[in-house]
């Protein structure tokens, strides 16, 4: 006869027992959390008819989604944390779009950490208690993202007098900024940084009046953007004195002026493209110079050739040198992390360029040489 230690076995079910309940909850508590760090999502005009109904409902970590159309209203954010997408999110504002979220009018951000992906922003307002702006930065705030926007002034760009900024932020400064893949055509100033820590990255400045102004910067990186037919500066740069301004890699071309300084110290604009080989021209540094004018008190030295890796100059497949030509400059840096792999010391991501295997192998070579003498810059023949 088979003797059973019923007890036993029931108290074993039991520790079962409770050791499943216990994986109930853990998993009830994390998909509650998943649920709140995700936000919601609301639609315009599904779930409300215009965009400010939208942020009044919405609450922090929210993302509104808005259709393509026109959108004529002045818009208050003041809830941290939304998340703005247009029909064209993700799309560079130089890149092929479809039919925009168009907002006519400006856009007041008062809190942290608000995104704006994808819309194009027509012609502005004039912002109470600030300027007349498409987008007007609060003072203060911090974690802003503005990317894959189009900025538009309907008519011919202003000569001077018209005050009306594309992007702008208050005196008081903001921190975290990033503002890329944006393009900004037709405005008095395409972006307006005060005291501010920006990252200002792959953007088209095209046919304003000012492409770009920076006042006191405490931390701003200006790099890979095309500044082009400018009617005054590609970028100036006035008082209070910089703590910090990174300017390289970007691409002058037809402004009255690339670089203008208003202050009396000396700014580093290395490693930019002025829209010739012979690089800018100044009266008194480089007179031979057949590129874009500079001030004074513009250090330019060494420039680039020919304009690349902006958006309007993408560099071909294999240029590892970044210089837009394919050629053995970048074959020597691809040796160097020849049948490397992540985590190795002579690791570049950049080599891998079969996406992917993580390794630099024959895969990659034979994409090299694929794409072997190809050339972007304006210099090519």
């Amino acid at each position: 006869m088979v003797s059973v230690d019923w007890p036993k076995i029931i108290a074993g079910g039991g520790r079962k027992m409770k050791r499943a309940k216990s994986i109930l909850i853990v998993s009830a508590i994390a998909l509650t959390i998943g649920a709140i760090s995700q936000g919601a999502n609301i639609n315009v005009p599904a779930d409300y008819t215009t965009i400010q109904g939208a942020i009044d409902a919405a609450g922090a970590g929210d993302t509104i989604n808005v259709a393509s159309g026109n959108y004529n209203e002045n818009l208050l954010v003041n809830t941290a944390d939304l998340h703005f997408a247009g029909a064209n999110a993700g799309i560079p504002g130089s890149g092929e779009r479809s039919t925009e979220s168009d907002i006519i009018g400006y856009v007041k951000i008062m809190s942290n950490g608000i995104s704006f992906d994808g819309f194009e922003i027509t012609d502005g307002a004039p912002v109470p208690a600030g300027e007349n702006a498409g987008i007007y930065i609060v003072g203060g705030t911090s974690g802003q993202t503005i990317q894959c926007n189009l900025f538009t002034r309907t008519g011919a760009a202003p000569s001077g007098g018209d005050s009306f900024r594309a992007l702008i932020n208050e005196f008081g400064g903001v921190s975290s900024l990033q503002v890329k893949l944006n393009k900004f055509t037709g405005w008095h100033t395409g972006v307006y940084l005060q005291n501010a820590d920006a990252q200002v990255t792959s953007n088209v400045m095209a046919g304003n009046y000012v492409g770009m102004s920076i006042d006191g910067a405490v931390s701003v990186t200006v790099t890979y953007n095309s500044f082009i037919d400018n009617g005054l500066e590609g970028l100036g740069v006035g008082p209070p004195a910089l703590t910090s301004l990174t300017l390289e890699h970007n691409c002058f071309s037809g402004n009255l002026t690339a670089v203008a300084n208003w202050q009396s110290n000396e700014i580093s604009a290395a490693n930019n493209c002025w829209g010739d080989a012979s690089g800018p021209y100044n009266s008194t540094s480089n007179p031979d110079g057949h590129g874009d004018a500079v001030s004074n008190n513009v250090d330019f030295v060494p420039w680039l050739a020919a304009c690349c890796g902006d958006p309007l100059h993408e560099p071909p497949v294999g240029d590892l040198h970044t210089d837009c030509h394919v050629d053995f400059y970048d074959f020597a840096v691809f040796a160097s992390a020849w049948l490397t792999s992540e985590g190795d010391n002579n690791w570049s991501p950049a080599c891998n360029l079969e996406a992917g295997d993580n390794v630099v192998n024959a895969l990659d070579l034979a994409i090299l040489a694929e794409h072997w003498l190809e050339c972007t810059a304006s210099d090519c023949i």
